[in-house]
């Protein structure tokens, strides 16, 4: 069991997010966090892992933002699944 424990651990850690995000989540955090000067159109067409990595960099203060961010990862991950789902 330890084995196979660590062995999704690394998974996820080599491939990123393991598992996708709630875009339900991600929409109400969006309503909550994000509506008042974005849109669900602004990242069209984007790749979902790409705009997670960006979403935790404005989070983290990587990129800049108009305000500062605070959120989970997981967080990150349900943002970017609302924005990119279709």
């Amino acid at each position: 069991m330890i084995k196979y424990t660590c062995f999704l651990v690394l998974s996820a850690a080599i491939c990123g997010t393991a598992i996708a995000g709630d875009a339900a989540a991600g929409k109400a955090k969006f309503e909550e966090v994000c509506s008042a000067c974005h849109e669900k159109a602004d990242q069209a067409g984007k790749d979902a892992s790409a705009l997670e990595a960006k979403i935790k960099d404005v989070a983290s203060g990587k990129a800049k933002h108009k305000k500062k961010l605070t959120l989970t990862d997981a967080e990150a991950a349900d943002l970017a699944a609302y924005w990119t789902a279709k």
